[in-house]
């Protein structure tokens, strides 16, 4: 599949672009500093963009099938830029090239009604949205309901405290329902993120993962 990962420099979009490779997708890196991309594949093409310009967007999506989106909240670098802005350049480029799938992230603030149970790993990050980080929890609702109503095929993957430890295999996917230790290795949310292109588990959901 062709795929662009955003922010693929940064700590886990560098593991997006690691696993999308191993997994033989052709993939192209969005980054602002392509020579902070330490690895050469012959599948990868390096993109610089600004993610406050629609017109990068709308080149870099050109012939391209999805999206992993990993550009943290709020942008690194940046000022007077949103997220929400960044994903609405984002929305337009991709229904302008025909593009339906997207993975992007989020924390378990973002409740997923259809299926979450009210448990440690949903009901702490929901009271953290609701005081204080409330601007971030905005945005996540915000980008979340842009992503429904333009028609989009969709995975929000969602975790709690990320870390950079290494890969683990016995981590846990659930939505409240069984316990879900709050850390998770970056490469883990990386690798998982590049494993919902190849199947529908989770299309238009959002899957907790945890340790």
């Amino acid at each position: 599949m062709k795929v662009v990962v955003f922010g693929a420099t940064g700590g886990i979009g560098k593991w997006a672009l690691k696993h999308a490779l191993e997994k033989g997708h052709e993939v192209t890196a969005f980054v602002r500093s392509p020579q902070k991309v330490k690895m050469q594949h012959e599948r990868l093409t390096l993109f610089k963009g600004d993610v406050t310009k629609r017109e990068d967007y709308m080149e870099v999506l050109k012939g391209q099938e999805a999206v992993i989106w990993c550009i943290g909240m709020p942008i690194q670098g940046v000022k007077d830029f949103t997220t929400v802005e960044a994903h609405k350049y984002l929305i337009e480029a991709m229904q302008a090239n025909g593009v339906k799938r997207v993975i992007d992230w989020a924390t378990p603030s973002l409740r997923f009604p259809e299926r979450d149970k009210w448990a440690v790993a949903t009901i702490v990050p929901l009271l953290a949205g609701l005081t204080v980080l409330r601007e971030g929890h905005r945005q996540l609702i915000a980008y979340h309901r842009m992503y429904v109503e333009a028609g989009l095929d969709w995975t929000i993957v969602r975790f709690c405290r990320p870390t950079d430890k290494p890969f683990i295999d016995n981590y846990k996917v659930g939505f409240g329902e069984k316990h879900l230790g709050m850390m998770i290795p970056r490469e883990n949310i990386g690798a998982f993120m590049v494993e919902q292109l190849s199947t529908d588990e989770y299309l238009r959901s959002m899957p907790i993962i945890g340790s």
